[in-house]
């Protein structure tokens, strides 16, 4: 008999029962909100043919979904870290997850000004751990929680969009697919990313390759990764529907249709409504869909220079 998927995942990364227990730990946490879902957002975003739900994750504690899995990442670390075998936890990242782990963060030089004056009194010192910002179980842990609360708001959703970076870590992405799949939920899960003016021909939308060299020259922040984690590649490769892709220019117009709303979120966190705004899933008529939004954390001057651009 074939093994199930559920069964050979279950085999590789972890059960469905860890999972829920990590989400049920996750609950308990101070550092933890239970982010709102904006049901029927269709009108607002003059969008047609579908339902479109919002997962609010830019309303998570830290402007992100990145306290999730921090909170999960450090559960486990923390008795390693009592043990006296470190000072504390150093990390790399683009800012949200620096800034979620609020220790010493050496980010990547595109990074905002906003996120690196949030981080400049942190200092890398000798004797401290090291926390992976994607390519973590705990942490794909925890962002799996998230599919949880999208199924207790709205029940199973037809298809879940959600940001994936340009050849980014993906732990979001693999956190919500791997959840999805040990569910055993009919939901399609895609992941969006962005792609420069001057891609790659060969790189077509829905493949998960592409090449990194074609990312060096973005102007958005948040989405600079160049290259991802192994666990999250081969998570993704299992467990995700599918990669679309979306320009700058597209991103910045679902940026502007939710400040119309009253809502703000920086590029990254609009890029999985972004494709559904620029029709990359077709065939969406009467569709139960939810887009993550990830997260807010960009400040007045940025925003205006996005609108700008």
């Amino acid at each position: 008999m074939e093994m199930s998927l559920k069964k050979q995942l279950e085999d590789e990364w972890f059960s469905i029962e860890h999972l829920t227990a990590k989400w049920t730990s996750l609950q308990q946490s101070p550092l933890y909100r239970r982010t709102p879902i904006l049901v029927d957002c269709c009108d607002a975003l003059e969008l047609a043919d579908c339902k479109l739900d919002l997962k609010m994750e830019s309303l998570q504690l830290g402007g992100s979904y990145k306290m999730r899995g921090v909170v999960c990442q450090m559960d486990v670390l923390r008795h390693e870290l009592s043990a006296g075998g470190y000072q504390g936890v150093v990390t790399m990242s683009a800012g949200n997850y620096g800034i979620a782990l609020s220790t010493y963060c050496a980010m990547v030089e595109t990074c905002s000004s906003s996120r690196i004056s949030s981080l400049l009194d942190r200092r890398q010192e000798e004797g401290w751990k090291l926390c992976h910002p994607f390519d973590d179980l705990n942490l794909i842990c925890g962002y799996g929680s998230i599919m949880f609360e999208i199924v207790e708001k709205v029940g199973e959703p037809d298809v879940i969009l959600v940001p994936a970076g340009p050849v980014a870590g993906g732990g979001l992405l693999c956190g919500v697919a791997l959840a999805a799949r040990l569910m055993e939920l009919p939901t399609k899960v895609f992941g969006v990313e962005m792609i420069p003016v001057d891609e790659d021909p060969a790189c077509k939308s829905n493949s998960i390759l592409r090449r990194c060299a074609s990312m060096r020259q973005m102007d958005l922040k948040g989405l600079t990764e160049k290259y991802y984690g192994e666990t999250t590649f081969r998570i993704c490769f299992d467990c995700v529907d599918g990669i679309l892709s979306v320009s700058e220019k597209q991103i910045l117009q679902a940026c502007s249709k939710l400040f119309a709303m009253g809502i703000i979120v920086e590029p990254f966190g609009a890029s999985a409504l972004a494709a559904l705004c620029a029709g990359r899933l077709p065939e969406m008529k009467s569709q139960k869909v939810v887009s993550v939004l990830s997260c807010r954390n960009v400040d007045l001057k940025e925003l205006v220079q996005l609108n700008s651009m």
